[in-house]
């Protein structure tokens, strides 16, 4: 009978054997170890960060000296009558196809299970971390016998081990070794959700998607999808997705995310049902020319497939295309055109092979992702799931910086240093950005110096992306110890170059690059390479052909924005604004070749593309205003701030269109110059930012302008913006000065309602109008406003319809408003006050003459004709009918439209016709697609 000694001195005996042989190809074998609990999260990361020797020669040590440790006791008992030596002879036979035949021999040869009986069941989920289905033999989970080709085992674990290989590094510099991390450690989930296709175009990608996540989360509407569940059945239908759509903008992680999807396949841990895994980039595609067939494509990347390829696509069932980046492909696509009978032989041009899988005309029982930026598009028909990665959430923002910094105390304190900064933590949820912050901070949080870095930690985002740039020149260009004046002096002209290109080809919307447009642009081709251009240009290889990229399209916004400062004169300073911020050309012939190069540029370029970059160009004119851009033959001092400051007061006079608003806002924002927001904030009468979806961020950089106005303010418009409490609390301060304040369908509750009854007791309250329609603030809430306007003396118009407020809310309504001299009007429809409620209200308009109370729709014919425009304006705007339907604000006016006709004929037919209006919108299209 074979003991557990037997095992350890079997291990012991063949110890450099099994060395040599799993050093190949370690990974399967720890991440199978890991998932039954056999190693912990701390042992499985440090083995993968050895070299594989090392690696396996240290996992060797922890098993046979039983120095793995299992904390989870379902586990426990489930391996309680076997020793850890034999049950790491069990799984190394369960993975045993990625080795080579010899260890499949030695294991036949010497490992025999003491008597006979099943493998141990594997709970779900055994950590919480983990959401990993059960283990099976790899024997049997791999190749269902029903596809079981042929025998293609040996083809298919050769490229199982190519994806492993391919796949196992996040690689954050292509050019630095070190930046190499694996992805099982640095891989942080990402928030993926179904998509609606409501990504507002008139805005930079990134705000747009910031503003995406705040409406969903303010919503609360939105399911959670692994990328792993990415062709799983949607919910309520039983039939599997074939085809399916990702979206993302730059830097979000969806080809890290399709890299994680394929290295989990590869290693038999996710989407087993799949024989074989296809992965082409649209970058590889781009190279194509001329026809060809689905088998030539296959055949030239995995040609080791060759031999058994046309038997896998015999059984298209069991494959997966995995196509990444389709905003970069260079070819159209045409989905309307004529319909080709395509095989996988036929030989046609690349962009119609790929047309033909994603319409599902060519293997259409195979399945296929592809990748996109929001810029780039595939028509919904086409697919049967359409995603969006929204980034990280709050716990993956942790988990990122402890996984980046790996020394806990670091990582807690940097962490926290972003979630006190609403501008760095509404930046941190895109992955790169979190890199790039992290990168930015790590000066100042890891060195051991009293003062480690000549910085101040960055607090806006243009000062992070500065500590970024700054990091990477002092630390890869120059020696540690110089001034921050000789760290840019000393790379003077590569940075110009790098800006110059960097800002032509954001005008031109050109993010890859040649040889040729780098030798252009003054680079000498032996400097392509250089360890400072590598941290800021990287390489991107696609066989034969090199192209380059910016590390991201923000540094490249960055660095066009510090061409700028130090090429654009004092005469050029306000003229350059004009044309970046509203596309108005300079009216002087006799314009510098600056501008008149920009101005020719900007031809071709959507003013939506540079909002990102006039903003890092405000907080670099401050940045050369404190000296920190000495160095790069670029004087600047305070006098251009006066020019600048009267430029901002004349633009807040115009008419200007609300995102236009908002781009001042943020510009003001990145300045930094208190003096000057002081003087523009007198300029602002009225802020309309009506139905411009807000972030956090937005309603801090609002704060932060309003803070300084000394004045009342006429009018602040944020009707359907989405703040949310957290918005509507970072403007606590500042609401008192408005006079009129609309705060319509805000996803606003309770907590918002106490806040604003605040706002009301304030002695310096100027309010007189206030909006709260469309807020779920109940009766708790308005109880609030009840004792806040007992004592208020400059509420003249409140509006309460469809906020939620029932008989219990009209309890303190009659004590509290009688002793009210200044409200003239409260419309309170669209709420289930029930009969004491209405006899409530009746009362106090008896005592209070002097206050309309409308507590019916056919009670005023102006409101009735008020709301017949907004049931116009929903069947136009998608967002306002989400925010309407997030309230069920349709179903609440037609209950208030079920009671018995009253008023005068003009009032009872307008009711009549609203509501059939709405009922015919809740039956719409447009409605119904809105629902859960």
């Amino acid at each position: 009978m074979t003991t557990p000694t037997d095992y350890r001195k079997l291990i012991m005996k063949y110890q450099e054997t099994l060395i040599r042989w799993i050093s190949e190809n370690p990974a399967p074998l720890l991440r199978w170890l890991y998932d039954r609990s056999i190693l912990t999260q701390s042992q499985y990361y440090s083995l993968l960060e050895k070299i594989p020797n090392n690696c396996v020669t240290s996992l060797l040590d922890l098993i046979y000296q039983d120095q793995c440790v299992c904390k989870d006791q379902e586990i426990i008992k489930l391996y309680q009558s076997q020793n850890i030596c034999e049950t790491f002879l069990q799984i190394l036979q369960e993975v045993q196809d990625y080795y080579c035949i010899e260890l499949e021999n030695w294991l036949h040869q010497h490992y025999r299970e003491i008597k006979t009986r099943d493998h141990p069941t594997i709970p779900d989920n055994p950590k919480k971390k983990k959401g990993f289905s059960l283990f099976r033999s790899k024997k049997t989970q791999s190749y269902n016998v029903e596809h079981n080709l042929h025998q293609p085992e040996v083809e298919l674990n050769i490229h199982k081990k190519s994806i492993i290989r391919r796949t196992e590094n996040i690689i954050d510099n292509v050019e630095d070794s070190k930046s190499r991390t694996h992805i099982e450690i640095r891989y942080t989930d990402l928030f993926v959700t179904d998509d609606d296709s409501s990504l507002d175009t008139s805005q930079h990608e990134y705000f747009s998607l910031a503003n995406r996540r705040a409406r969903i989360y303010n919503h609360h509407k939105y399911q959670r999808i692994k990328p792993r569940d990415l062709l799983s059945p949607l919910p309520g239908i039983d039939r599997t997705p074939r085809r399916a759509k990702v979206k993302g903008i730059a830097g979000i992680g969806k080809s890290v995310a399709m890299n994680r999807l394929m290295h989990e396949w590869a290693m038999g841990i996710t989407m087993r049902n799949f024989t074989c895994i296809f992965d082409f980039t649209f970058r590889e595609l781009n190279l194509l020319e001329g026809s060809l067939s689905l088998v030539n494509l296959i055949s030239r990347k995995f040609n080791y497939l060759e031999r058994i390829l046309l038997d896998l696509l015999k059984k298209p069932k069991y494959l997966l295309f995995l196509l990444d980046g389709l905003d970069e492909f260079k070819y159209q696509l045409d989905f309307e055109g004529q319909e080709k009978l395509v095989d996988v032989t036929t030989e046609v041009p690349v962009q119609e092979l790929v047309v033909s899988l994603l319409k599902g005309s060519l293997l259409p029982e195979a399945s296929v992702i592809v990748t996109t930026r929001p810029s780039s598009d595939i028509p919904t028909r086409f697919c049967h799931r359409s995603s969006i990665i929204l980034g990280f959430e709050k716990k993956q923002v942790e988990d990122y910086c402890l996984k980046f910094y790996k020394d806990s105390e670091v990582s807690r304190r940097v962490y926290e240093y972003i979630t006190e900064n609403d501008s760095l933590f509404g930046l941190s949820f895109i992955p790169l950005y979190c890199y790039i912050i992290c990168t930015a901070l790590n000066e100042f949080f890891t060195s051991s110096s009293e003062k480690p870095f000549e910085l101040s930690p960055p607090k806006t985002v243009g000062e992070v992306y500065y500590c970024y740039l700054y990091t990477v020149l002092r630390h890869h260009t120059v020696n540690t110890s110089v001034s921050k004046s000789n760290v840019f002096s000393a790379v003077k002209n590569e940075l110009m170059q790098l800006g110059r290109l960097a800002y032509h080809n954001l005008l031109n919307n050109k993010i890859l690059f040649d040889k040729n447009d780098l030798e252009n642009f003054g680079f000498a081709e032996n400097n392509f390479h250089s360890t400072f251009l590598s941290q800021i240009l990287v390489r991107v290889k696609e066989k034969e052909v090199e192209m380059f990229a910016f590390f991201h399209m923000t540094i490249q916004e960055h660095l066009a924005a510090l061409y700028c400062v130090v090429k654009t004169s004092n005469e050029d300073f306000l003229k350059s604004l004009d044309l970046w911020c509203f596309g108005i050309p300079p009216a002087d012939p006799t314009i510098s070749a600056f501008l008149s190069t920009s101005k020719n540029l900007m031809e071709k370029c959507k003013l939506e593309n540079l909002q990102m970059f006039t903003r890092f160009f405000m907080g670099l004119v401050t940045a050369g205003l404190e000296g920190k851009l000495n160095g790069l033959d670029k004087s600047m001092d305070e006098s251009i701030l006066v020019g600048l400051c009267q430029w901002f007061k004349t633009q807040f006079q115009k008419n200007l269109s609300n995102q236009q608003v908002l781009n001042l806002l943020h510009c003001l924002m990145e300045l930094q110059q208190d003096s000057i927001v002081k003087e523009v904030a007198q300029e602002i009468k009225t802020v309309n930012l009506f139905k411009m979806t807000l972030n956090l961020v937005d309603c801090v950089t609002l704060h932060y302008v309003l803070q300084y106005s000394n004045h009342k303010l006429e009018e602040l418009n944020l009707g359907y913006s989405n703040i949310g409490n957290q918005g509507l609390k970072r403007l606590e301060t500042v609401l008192h000065k408005c006079e009129t304040l609309f705060l319509r369908y805000n996803c606003l509750d309770k907590e918002a309602a106490i806040l604003e009854s605040e706002v009301l007791k304030s002695p310096d309250c100027q309010v007189k109008k206030l909006f709260m329609c469309g807020n779920n603030i109940g009766s708790e809430g308005v109880l609030q406003l009840w004792a806040a306007l007992e004592r208020n003396q400059t509420v003249e118009e409140l509006y309460l319809d469809i906020t939620g407020i029932t008989e219990k809310g009209t309890e303190t309504i009659i004590p509290c408003l009688i002793k009210n001299t200044t409200l003239k009007a409260l419309i309170i429809v669209g709420n289930d006050l029930g009969d004491i409620g209405k006899k409530r209200l009746q009362e106090l308009s008896k005592r209070r003459s002097s206050l309309k109370i409308i507590g019916n729709f056919t009670e005023d014919l102006g409101l009735l004709e008020a709301y017949l425009a907004w049931v116009e304006e929903m069947k136009e705007d998608r967002n306002q009918l989400e925010s309407v339907k997030n309230v069920n604000a349709l179903q609440s006016v037609l209950n208030g439209l079920s009671f018995p006709a009253q008023g005068s004929p003009d009032t009872r037919e307008k009711a009549k016709e609203l509501k059939e209006k709405i009922t015919e919108l809740l039956n719409s299209p447009q409605f119904v697609t809105l629902r859960s």
